[in-house]
């Protein structure tokens, strides 16, 4: 199930954020990932957030901004013990329906290259790597701003456009 969160949960979304990005620490080049900060409250009341929720509770969530007329994915955990269920392909299912109800030209995302959760899920779900044309000045200001933290050589800028009708795999 899919839903907008209640407001109390938000200190619980960052808490599920921090234990997605524990995974990073088996990678020795991104293992810093694991032992960042969480999302700040701040970025997930001002941004569009939906969960999923499996058993009960909150298993996933995406965290959408408006940028340049697309649709940023800011964000897009799952609770570790929820992986491999389809959580993140219904969230990215979700974002896709928002972008096309908002009349958004496409999702965009930055994300690491390497890890198979990050670039490589993407790419298997029909993100392909944004041309740097259709960059507008909102995303060259992220990547700007992530470039003070994280070397830009490990990153790469991902787009769909909406009205691509490719199929969402599900997870394995």
């Amino acid at each position: 199930m899919l839903r907008a969160p209640e407001a109390d949960e938000l200190p619980a979304l960052q808490t599920l954020e921090g234990a997605a990005r524990r995974r990073y620490a088996a990678w020795p080049d991104l293992a810093f990932v694991a032992s960042r900060p969480p999302i700040a409250l701040e970025r997930l009341a001002a941004g569009t957030v939906w969960v999923a929720e499996h058993a009960g509770r909150p298993a996933g969530f995406i965290l959408l901004q408006p940028q340049d007329g697309q649709l940023y994915i800011a964000n897009i955990s799952v609770a570790p013990e929820a992986g491999g269920r389809g959580i993140g392909a219904a969230l990215l299912a979700q974002a896709l329906s928002h972008a096309r109800a908002l009349g958004a030209e496409a999702l965009t995302l930055t994300t690491f290259q390497a890890p198979p959760w990050n670039g490589p899920w993407f790419r298997r779900h029909g993100y392909t790597l944004m041309p740097e044309e259709h960059m507008g000045p909102a995303l060259r200001a992220t990547l700007e701003r992530q470039i003070i933290t994280v070397d830009p050589a490990t990153r790469e800028v991902l787009w769909r456009r909406v009205g691509d009708l490719l199929h969402l795999p599900t997870d394995p």
